[in-house]
């Protein structure tokens, strides 16, 4: 079995018994992004690209929506079967996802299992959310932040923070003005770890001297992309993490 997607790679490694994946997505192998990096530095990295998918001669492959159609007429052609499965954006669509891909591969009982863990971490970090709920602001390289329909936004309403790209009417990875950041005044800055070890003018965005004037004294929360970028166990941490940002916040 081979997956091709970052988020249902972590998902795939986390039910499957030893020996039924054989490989799995070019960018599972990066640990910034993929929590479960150890396991898939194990197997052979894929690309959307037929010949790397026909060589490992899968039973069964499972997509995301953006497959092109070139390859899935390919694959098609091959008789190699497909679960397709769209982004999770929330806690809702990774359990939905959990018991799909736990009977796809013949191992129920793990996603049950796995399912219960996810649904035992996420109510303990529950927090009431509403109108008066303090707000966080994501600020990434590029001044790009997560907006509604990310799994991001929806772990932020979880642990009881509304999100202010959201607040703004804003959906997925889009950028956000710096000006705009400095004015809003959120009562969390979320940044997504310590700068590189090969700084970029991106980076930059994160460390500006009109944001650092700002925000001076604020609130900051470094928060891995790796712990909330997909749906998944990661995702109790990440909920671990804001909680305890909200908990600060009202001392």
């Amino acid at each position: 079995m081979v997956t091709l997607n970052l988020c249902l790679d972590q998902l795939v490694l986390a039910l499957a018994a030893p020996g039924q994946v054989v490989g799995v997505s070019d960018i599972a192998h990066d640990p910034r992004i993929s929590p479960r990096w150890r396991e898939a530095r194990a197997l052979p990295p894929v690309r959307k690209h037929a010949e790397e998918i026909l060589a490992l001669r899968p039973d069964l492959l499972i997509v995301d929506e953006f497959l092109t159609p070139s390859l899935r007429k390919t694959l098609r052609l091959a008789g190699i079967p497909t679960l397709e499965l769209a982004e999770a954006d929330g806690i809702g669509a990774t359990l939905d996802h959990i018991a799909r891909i736990g009977a796809a591969l013949g191992r129920p009982a793990a996603a049950l299992d796995l399912a219960a863990s996810l649904r035992e971490g996420v109510a303990r970090w529950t927090a009431a959310a509403g109108p008066a709920s303090p707000v966080a602001a994501i600020y990434q390289a590029n001044g790009m932040t997560l907006g509604r329909d990310t799994n991001a936004d929806g772990l932020l309403r979880i642990a009881g923070w509304r999100n202010l790209a959201a607040e703004r009417g804003l959906s997925l990875f889009v950028p956000m003005a710096m000006e705009e950041l400095i004015v809003a005044t959120p009562d969390l800055l979320i940044l997504d770890g310590e700068t590189s070890d090969r700084p970029s003018l991106a980076e930059q965005m994160m460390t500006h001297r009109a944001a650092r004037r700002a925000f001076a004294g604020a609130r900051t929360l470094v928060m891995p992309h790796s712990l909330w970028l997909c749906g998944g166990p990661q995702n109790v941490e990440a909920l671990r993490l804001l909680a305890g940002a909200r908990e600060a916040l009202k001392r």
